[in-house]
């Protein structure tokens, strides 16, 4: 239904949002499904249409994904190139700023001029540009806030992530609703952070790290989000001009907005804490492998997923302090009422994973 909130023009969702976030519960609906002043004969049938075209494609999506084999790119790979995927996380990371720090967060109090439309994926945004030239993605809810919080967690864990912001309050030149804009997760094309510059996109299916401890873990993560967007084109190899945060290629999980809520094919819930508090994690073990409720595509992805393997993402996650929670979930942007429900079952299923038993 976000698409259909986007679609009848974003100068009335500013509007409805501004109303609405004024109050919790308002604002936890809104986040799930569009207001009720939104739907009306004319968008569902924008809706329908738009819904038909989904369909086709997710299950398109659904031979493809059954049909590819997922193969390692590498032997083994060494700790060298392990460190391109995930590192051992310094204590304390700041996951209000992330990796970026406050230096490369982008000015509230600037003058932005759209530059592009974005008109696909769920949640619409824009290309922008600052006042330094520098150029930036900018995504809208309902995915901007999970993404930026999914990010920092993963982050804080060792995984690698570029630099990205939640920006509450902000105003844009040629921008097709009046100002301010809506709430937005930023991030920058080509941050200065060590020459950091996204390149070719990668895949689950075939990439160096298959069948790795770290790998599996990183899938593990995504089952206990809630996340099943796991197209080849979210995920980005990084190139460094240097080695910073123990490689100088990263290879990273990006736009994970689709968190926080429940898995699926078609208009999985996402940002929804009363979704994420109900939905399963684990639901059984097959022939010595954890089974998860996981209703996406990309299923095979998780058939070899161990219970060693759920027990090392959970400790890595079990470490993250209280501190570093609230700051994950203050960076996107969710109040603390809904930030402490999040909280509360995301530690209900580390303590699921930790005590798994190998059979």
């Amino acid at each position: 239904m976000s698409s259909v909130f986007h679609t009848v023009g974003l100068n009335r969702s500013r509007t409805i949002f501004a109303k609405h976030s004024l109050n919790i519960e308002h604002w936890t609906l809104l986040i799930a499904q569009p207001p009720a002043e939104l739907r009306g004969a004319a968008i569902a049938q924008v809706f329908r249409v738009e819904r038909s075209v989904s369909l086709l494609m997710a299950v398109a999506g659904l031979v493809a994904c059954t049909a590819t084999p997922v193969k390692s790119t590498l032997p083994p790979p060494s700790p060298t190139q392990l460190a391109e995927l995930w590192v051992e996380p310094d204590r304390g990371r700041d996951l209000f700023n992330g990796v970026g720090g406050a230096r490369l967060a982008p000015d509230p109090s600037a003058a932005y001029t759209v530059i592009e439309m974005k008109r696909t994926g769920f949640s619409r945004g824009y290309t922008v540009k600052g006042p330094d030239k520098g150029e930036w993605s900018v995504k809208f809810p309902p995915e901007a806030g999970p993404e930026v919080t999914a990010s920092r967690i993963l982050w804080g864990i060792g995984y690698h992530q570029p630099p990205i912001y939640y920006v509450a309050k902000w105003t844009a030149a040629q921008a097709p609703s009046p100002n301010p804009q809506l709430p937005a997760r930023f991030r920058q094309k080509s941050p200065n952070l060590h020459g950091l510059e996204g390149t070719e996109s990668w895949s689950y299916y075939r990439n160096p790290f298959v069948g790795t401890r770290e790998m599996n873990g990183l899938l593990v993560v995504h089952a206990m989000l809630g996340n099943s967007d796991l197209k080849d084109q979210q995920n980005v190899v990084y190139e460094l001009k240097e080695a910073f945060d123990g490689a100088k290629r990263w290879y990273v999980a990006r736009d994970l907005g689709q968190s926080f809520g429940r898995t699926g094919v078609i208009d999985a819930p996402r940002g929804d804490p009363s979704v994420f508090e109900q939905t399963p994690f684990i639901t059984g073990m097959v022939n010595g492998k954890v089974r998860f409720d996981y209703r996406g595509r990309h299923r095979v992805l998780f058939e070899n997923i161990s219970p060693a393997d759920v027990r090392w993402a959970c400790e890595r996650l079990r470490a993250l302090t209280d501190r570093q929670w609230h700051d994950a979930f203050r960076a996107g942007g969710f109040p603390d009422p809904i930030a402490e429900r999040f909280i509360r079952r995301m530690k209900q299923k580390i303590d699921e994973g930790l005590a798994l038993k190998d059979s």
